[in-house]
């Protein structure tokens, strides 16, 4: 029935190991907590729950932090009468569902935890759940199908699915768990077009190239499936039908996992796996009788007539789950789908109940709010209610003779309710900053009085500190690694604390069975983050990422030498004449016509010159230049020279910074790793290699400069708090600059918390210090006593001294000026910097794209994050008032932003009228500055619900509690305004919501749609750097370095200008810099990337884009087997004629080596120029070439061109190409030339 793996864990039948692993201990030790459970159910209060196991229903009382331990009681004592080990646990929100999931799988390492997450929408909503969700919840309910078909008898092992109340109360299709998933094993047959067809059914989403979950992409014998249950994509191999090989790839860069990072996804070495299983994408599956129904429905909805006609033409469309009630036979109960025989376990029903309330009432509005228009002018109403929530008394009535637990917090004295007495950790409060004292000397009287003390933390130091705490305060710690007890025939030691690594959340008291158990977070008094132990995944060395070249037809482009352009589309030609004949692929681009009345010329660019195309990013629509015509150099020549005033300050900058010397701090310390073994959340790979880059920048002896760009929430924080660990460890002070009292009160948090336990004396210097408090800071500072600052411009100051400054960290910096910045640079020229920026402004930008600093960027989102659901539609007061009732009711915040201060007041009234529960505050920039810090800091503090605010949001304020965003008017808005104030949501685990309603009576104008539009594309995290560069677009790139610059960035696009300012600041500095090579190469070969081969044409320009840029004469042989390694790993083993492609590119690279700029061996003479000649060299050469030309006025050579000796047929492909090989290494002296061979 079920397999045991090597820990003696169970993993169900059917669930391979790449599907998202079943959560379980940590690997050296299945169990450190064995034996927990069995020590707290001593006692005679857990007698009677044992008599009442088969009763139909029990209220149970127990402290927050016993609950695991209750639920795994329970199931052990069920398990033990015979009954079926099924739970069903229903908790009262997502996030303590995943923290009891963490918990059981820490008390149970046999148990089988199953989460059933509930959508992120609500049902009436006209918007899709996302693929991970309805992934997880399908498997869950085909987890429990597969049991009650086997029969509850045939399981060994505890099974607990986790739901929250939410996904509790959905009903759902009914059948859904009967459908079983694809399963793919390697070395099996399958028909690729039947699979294509059934991942179609299954409501997966073909694509040409792979990006998230729930998505497909086929090409030739190569499929890329991302499985919406899988950590990671995969790439299944077929030859004819038999499924050849299955392997792990990064979506990042597209390429194979290998390594450690493969055997941490539990492949093998070289990424491979040996089954997927693939399960829907959605959970109305569109089957003939659901799309026959959309088909009858069409003509009742006119309304909804495109809607219902995409379904039933067998197309899945987004929100088209709320039709399901609509659609399918039956919509069950979720308790329909559990085993007869299993258990409901309700955690806190006074809350559950609470939420159900309110989440019924906010559904029903969403049906008014997204329905009622809908329906409008149909024949009858349109019955969805079926798939409202169920409240909780039809929830318990469907549970029909299955057992209910309910296991609450608040007892009362009555009989029917069996009190476990099982108590909370009393709370410790800290007079000194010292918690941990008063905690010890609980503890110690604690172990006087005879109890069994047990201290659990997750981190390896986190632990090993603890210990080390307890034995410096004469308390007797043992720090063991499994618990002693009956399973291990050891003793618990007298008077000891133990001390275990294991994952709980809360500790609890049993006074019946003599024991405590603390976790870390009541010893330190902090709250720890989540994190699940089995995802730390070692952080691969991201490849580079792929960014296809989204050439639309229609795009305006920059071409080196002839101007800006048009690209119309890719085109393939046949070039040369008999048997010389060969195909090769060009980009299409249009020019202004040459004479008026005429159509614009046309130029063919071959694909092996892309670098000399960039996309256009400037003005709004730029004028096409003519072909060949002198404008273009006029306007080429005038950035030029505008460029070099620039650069030669730049290379100033530059040259001053790496002259100074600076402080290089030593490596890591023991302490430094301690910290972030602390961090609770995975890092991103990225992150990593930041951390890594700023370490090694601090241990150079060169001051650091560095700009650190990550989307909001991304992480900055985290490398900006090791960084100061890591200088405060060497005795130097850190000054940390950030650009509102708010931002440095959340970061003195952030890193107090972080800190605590650490003797780092930390301050802060804003306006929310007293005089007194302010004044012992400064003395700090100079004295040397205070380590970290956390302070706002206050920190410019003349009376702030610092007696030894060493790292200076600035966040947001897109938020100070220049005569800040200036000030900075006196404050210390010699001190390292470290700048972080969500969007950083386009002149840091430019300033670290050509290398005068360091720039970091943080792309990949951290684990938990979800993308934000973005809506974009007219104003109406119903969809405005269900959005907040659904924040409200998960317990979050709203902002709500309209940006006119006349009439905010109102608007907030307004608010108040449609939604009278909800607590309103109102910000704006008019207010005073006190004032209106006290309303934001009262909004972080959760004493308001909704904040009605100006843009002044837009500004770094982080508040994780807030996560559904109202833009009022955002037609209005700047772009990176609209993604700076959307940043301001979605920084926790939970779905953010953003709506962008425009005002109903306008018409939008274009630029405001195409904002719009933008940012609605841009949903996924990480676009801010896409943004910003949209945003360039959008405005015309008028600021980067003053107004005169603006014109020349229109004249020639932005990326051409970044490159010019490259050029201009290497060449100052003396290095060599590649620019592209004007280089004519005319073979007869068939060199090109056949559609076969790769059918999406914007894949075959980033492949041709790659193999251009390494075209150079910098470019070596490594770098074009990398490439060809990349495609064989994306798209198979490549076509003869995509190998010749490489080797013609190794050919482009010595021809580009030599300054040849024309090489044509088309027709009957080969013809090489420029090439000079002595004559000695000229009666050299025609000795080994008879027939030899030279042209000495025009430094030509003509050679007849070669034949095969054998047939007199001209060569061609490989011959041609070992032939021009072989002639370069005899025109050019060996000195010049790398022969082919060595």
């Amino acid at each position: 029935m079920s397999a045991k793996n090597s820990e003696g864990q169970s993993r169900p039948l059917a669930q391979p190991n790449l599907s998202e692993p079943q959560q379980k201990a940590p690997q050296s030790h299945p169990n450190p907590l064995h034996g927990l459970v069995d020590l707290t159910v001593d006692g005679y209060r857990f007698a009677k729950l044992q008599a009442k196991i088969n009763a139909k229903r029990v209220d149970l009382v127990a402290a927050g932090g016993a609950h695991p331990t209750v639920v795994s009681a329970i199931s052990d004592l069920r398990f033990g009468h015979g009954l079926t080990p099924v739970s069903l646990v229903v908790v009262a929100t997502g996030r303590e569902a995943e923290d009891l999931a963490a918990n059981l799988a820490a008390l149970e390492p046999t148990a089988e935890v199953i989460e059933f997450p509930s959508w992120e929408t609500l049902p009436h909503e006209r918007l899709s759940p996302s693929p991970d969700t309805v992934g997880k919840r399908i498997r869950a309910l085909r987890r429990l199908h597969e049991i009650s078909e086997l029969g509850e008898a045939a399981l060994d092992h505890p099974v607990f699915v986790l739901a929250s109340i939410r996904a509790a109360l959905q009903p759902v299709v009914a059948g859904l768990g009967s459908n079983a998933p694809i399963q793919l094993r390697q070395g099996s047959e399958y028909s690729l077009i039947e699979l294509t067809l059934k991942l179609i059914d299954f409501a997966y989403e073909r694509v040409d190239m792979v990006t998230r979950r729930g998505e497909f992409a086929v090409r030739g014998g190569i499929l890329d499936l991302f499985p919406t249950t899988a950590e990671h994509a995969l790439r299944l191999e077929f030859f004819g039908d038999e499924l050849e090989e299955i392997r792990l790839f990064n979506v990042s860069d597209q390429r194979t996992i290998t390594g450690d990072a493969a055997l941490a996804a539990g492949a093998d070495g070289q990424g491979k796996v040996q089954l997927v299983e693939a399960f829907p994408a959605r959970e109305l599956l569109i089957s003939p009788s659901v799309a026959n129904k959309a088909r009858q429905m069409q003509h009742e909805f006119p309304n909804l007539s495109t809607m219902l006609a995409k379904i039933a033409e067998g197309m899945p469309v987004e929100g088209m789950e709320s039709l399901a009630p609509a659609l399918v036979d039956a919509m069950v109960p979720l308790a329909a789908c559990l085993p007869n025989d299993a258990a409901v376990i309700l955690v806190g029903p006074e809350k559950a109940a609470a939420r159900a309330a309110s989440l019924a009432e906010t559904n029903e509005e969403f049906l008014h709010a997204a329905w009622d228009a809908a329906i409008e002018g149909a024949q009858a109403p349109i019955d969805l209610s079926s798939g409202g929530f169920q409240t909780v008394a039809e929830f318990v009535s469907s549970l029909k003779d299955r057992s209910l637990f309910t296991i609450s917090q608040f007892g009362a004295d009555d009989e029917t309710l069996i009190d476990l007495g099982l108590l909370e950790i009393p709370s410790f409060a800290s007079t000194d900053g010292h918690r941990e004292t008063s905690v010890i000397e609980w503890l110690q009287d604690q172990l006087e009085h005879g109890q069994r003390i047990l201290i659990t933390a997750e981190g390896h130091g986190t632990i090993e500190r603890i210990t080390e705490l307890l034995k410096s305060n004469k308390v007797a710690a043992e720090l063991v690694e499994v618990l002693p007890g009956d399973h291990n025939k050891r003793k618990w030691p007298v008077k000891t604390i133990l001390t275990v690594q294991a994952t709980l959340r809360r500790g609890f008291a049993s006074p019946d069975a003599n024991l405590i158990v603390l976790t870390e977070s009541e010893f330190f008094g902090r709250n720890q983050g989540y994190t699940n132990p089995t995802r730390k995944k070692l952080a691969a060395k991201r490849g580079q990422a792929v960014d296809p070249l989204n050439l639309k037809a229609g795009d305006y482009v920059v071409h080196e030498i002839h101007g800006i352009g048009r690209f119309k589309e890719l085109v393939t030609r046949t070039v040369g004449i008999g048997g010389q004949k060969h195909d090769r692929e060009y980009l299409l681009i249009e020019y202004a016509p040459s004479k008026r009345g005429y159509p614009g010329d046309t130029l063919f660019v071959p694909t092996d010159q892309l670098d000399m195309l960039t996309r256009y990013v400037g003005g709004e629509a730029p004028v096409l230049n003519k072909m060949g015509g002198a404008e273009w150099a006029k306007t080429k020549a005038n950035a030029r020279k505008a460029i070099r005033k620039i650069a030669i300050d730049l290379v100033k900058l530059y040259s001053a910074r790496v002259k100074s010397k600076g402080y290089a701090f030593g490596p890591d310390t023991a302490w430094q790793r301690e910290l972030e073994e602390a961090f609770a959340h995975v890092e991103t790979p990225d992150q990593l290699t930041t951390i890594e880059e700023v370490k090694r920048d601090m241990e150079r002896e060169v001051p650091m400069d560095r700009l650190l760009a990550g989307d909001v929430g991304y992480g900055k924080t985290e490398v900006a708090v090791r960084a100061a660990f890591k200088a405060v460890q060497d005795g130097k002070q850190v000054a940390i600059l950030v650009p509102t009292t708010l931002l440095a009160r959340q970061h003195f948090e952030t890193f107090k918390e972080r800190y605590s336990g650490f003797p780092v004396n930390l301050r802060q210097l804003s306006r929310f210090q007293t005089d007194k408090e302010a004044r012992e800071t400064l003395a700090g500072l100079a004295d040397g006593s205070v380590d970290v600052v956390i302070g706002t411009h206050r920190l410019f100051g003349n009376s702030v001294k610092f007696k030894n400054l060493g790292l200076i960290i600035v966040d947001e910096e897109q938020r100070f000026g220049v005569e800040h910045k200036e000030k900075l640079k006196e404050l210390k020229h010699n001190v390292d910097v470290l700048a972080m920026s969500a969007t950083p402004i386009p002149r840091t930008l430019e300033m670290a794209v050509t290398g005068i600093r360091e720039m970091s960027t943080l792309a990949t989102p951290p684990e938990e994050r979800h993308p934000i659901l973005t809506y974009v539609g007219a104003y109406s007061d119903k969809q405005v008032a269900a959005a907040i009732r659904r924040e409200l009711i998960r317990e979050g915040q709203v902002f709500f932003v309209h940006n006119r201060v006349q009439s905010i007041d109102k608007v907030a009234r307004e608010l108040a009228e449609l939604v009278p529960e909800a607590r309103i505050a109102v910000a704006h920039g008019q207010m005073g500055e006190h004032e209106l810090e006290q309303v934001v800091v009262d909004f972080w503090q959760r004493k308001f619900d909704v904040l009605v605010s100006t843009t002044i949001i837009e500004t770094g304020i982080d508040i994780p509690n807030a996560n559904t965003l109202i833009v009022d008017r955002a037609e209005n808005f700047g772009l990176s305004q609209l993604h700076q104030i959307r940043g301001r949501v979605g920084r926790s685990r939970e779905r953010a919501y953003a709506y962008f309603f425009y005002s109903p009576d306008k018409p939008l104008t274009e630029t405001a749609h195409d904002r719009l539009a933008t940012i609605a594309q841009h949903t996924d995290l990480g676009s801010g750097m896409q943004v910003a560069m949209k945003d360039l677009e959008i405005r015309g790139a008028g600021n980067l370095l003053g107004g005169e610059q603006s014109g020349h960035i229109a004249g020639v696009g932005f990326d051409l200008y970044l490159r010019m300012i490259g050029e201009a600041v290497a060449d100052f500095k003396g290095e060599k810099v590649e620019s592209p090579a004007e280089l004519k190469l005319e073979l007869p070969v068939d060199a090109h990337i056949p559609n076969t081969y790769v059918d999406s044409e914007r894949l075959r320009l980033e492949a041709y884009h790659k193999l251009s840029a390494a075209s150079g004469e910098l470019g070596t042989r490594a770098q074009l087997d990398a490439i060809l390694a990349e495609l064989t790993d994306r798209y198979g083993e490549p076509p003869q004629s995509v190998r010749n492609l490489i080797d013609v590119t190794e050919l482009r690279q010595q021809c580009n080596r030599l300054g040849l700029k024309d090489v044509n061996i088309l027709g009957m003479q080969a013809k090489f120029q420029p090439v000079a000649l002595t004559e000695a060299d000229q009666v050299r050469i025609s000795h080994l070439f008879p027939g030899t030309k030279y042209l000495q006025s025009a430094s030509t050579l003509m050679l007849p061109a070669p034949k095969d000796p054998n047939t007199g047929e001209a060569l061609r492909d490989k011959a041609v190409i070992d032939w021009t090989w072989a002639v370069l290494a005899r025109i050019f002296a060996p000195t010049t030339v790398d022969s082919k061979d060595n």
